[in-house]
């Protein structure tokens, strides 16, 4: 399956990569990382640069040019981890019985890893002659937090054809993923005696009201909107609370919701507003307000839906098929940078080594032979994409 010496590459970036703290907490956050990154292509002679993101945080953009530029495929990727958590010795990466261990071994360094292999391949094996376009690495900073990278990386311009990003489906094509929204309500009513309720206005006996009309009323109307791929649209309450002590009427309420949204809902934050007014309108003395949280504001964070017929899609199932992987047509549970590279105009996918169960637990790992496989997988979509 394999070219010779690529199984060793593959995992021995993997492990430097690893080895790097590319989390909001740790100092230059993921400048190190890209540092590395920078070096590894440079040593295998393919252009690479750094893209200022804020203060040392730059995205990592490497790109390897075919004879032609007909067309373009971008392989994504994001930089950063989440923090060790719960994990042992989580930036101390480790094998055993043919599994990589440690903090972003599928969450998706091992991704990262195995896209530059395939970059290189192109070059050393002398197949970037036969393209008739170009490919390019893009390593994205902060995706855990907001994924400022990849609105800048857009910003900057720089755009594909296609991509395809690597976060983990144990290889399966990832065409389809809801989008996220995380609102606030803010409450404001007027405090009194608690042995005096009704010279007030308790914010949080509103805040209950709206939970419950959350609840029982919209749910079952998102209930309705289902993907085959998806489910139906949802909405959770992750977060209320309130008030100050127990003899004091709770002058503020603060809800944080969870909406995960379906291909064509446009008016996420309308339809929560609708819901507080509803109940708040009439009540004197009570204010609201209802808005888009920074993580997902900042960076729309929109569903993807790529038809299950494109040619993306096709060409990926034909390498899955040749590799003996599963290649039908998955969705996914969790939100990716595919999300905003498909709302840029650039046809997407999702392969990845690695299961997302793992990710950001005490047991990240990755089957070793994945990683060889995703790189044999993101060389020979290169190569079917673009040898024209």
């Amino acid at each position: 399956m394999s070219q010779p010496g690529t199984d060793k590459e593959v995992l021995r970036l993997a492990r430097d990569l690893l080895s790097v703290e590319s989390h909001a907490d740790a100092a230059g956050r993921e400048a190190d990382v890209g540092r590395v990154l920078l070096a590894w292509f440079r040593a295998h002679k393919i252009d690479a640069e750094a893209y200022p993101v804020e203060g040392d945080r730059d995205n990592i953009v490497a790109r390897v040019d075919g004879t032609r530029c007909e067309t373009s495929l971008m392989f994504n990727g994001h930089l950063d981890t989440v923090p060790a958590g719960d994990m042992q010795d989580a930036f101390v990466p480790r094998t055993h019985e043919g599994i990589l261990w440690g903090r972003g071994a599928c969450d998706m360094k091992g991704a990262l890893a195995a896209m530059a292999v395939a970059m290189a391949r192109l070059i050393e094996g002398g197949s970037a002659r036969s393209l008739a376009g170009h490919v390019v690495f893009a390593g994205t900073v902060g995706e855990e937090t907001g994924s400022v990278g990849v609105k800048r990386l857009m910003d900057a311009g720089i755009r594909t054809d296609c991509a395809v990003v690597g976060e983990p489906t144990r290889l399966r094509i990832g065409v389809a993923h809801k989008g996220a929204h995380f609102i606030r309500v803010a409450l404001q009513g007027r405090g009194a005696h608690g042995s005096r309720p009704a010279d007030g206005v308790n914010a949080v006996s509103y805040g209950a009201r709206i939970v419950q009309s959350l609840e029982e009323a919209l749910r079952p109307r998102l209930a309705e909107r289902r993907h085959p791929l998806l489910g139906p649209s949802t909405v959770n309450v992750g977060r209320l609370c309130g008030g100050t002590q127990p003899n004091i009427v709770a002058e503020r309420c603060i809800l944080e919701i969870d909406r995960r949204t379906l291909s064509g809902e446009d008016d996420v934050l309308g339809e929560i507003a609708s819901v507080v007014e509803s109940i708040c309108r009439d009540v004197d003395g009570l204010r609201w307000e209802v808005a888009e949280m920074d993580e997902t504001a900042a960076v729309p964070h929109g569903a993807l839906d790529t038809d299950s017929a494109s040619s993306l899609v096709v060409d990926a199932q034909a390498v899955c098929r040749g590799l003996g992987l599963d290649d039908g047509p998955a969705g996914l549970p969790y939100w990716t940078d595919g999300g905003h590279l498909s709302a840029s105009g650039i046809e997407t996918i999702v392969v990845g080594p690695g299961n997302i169960a793992y990710a950001h637990g005490p047991h990240e790992h990755v089957r070793i032979s994945e990683l060889e496989a995703a790189a044999e997988f993101y060389y020979r979509l290169s190569i079917r994409r673009l040898a024209r």
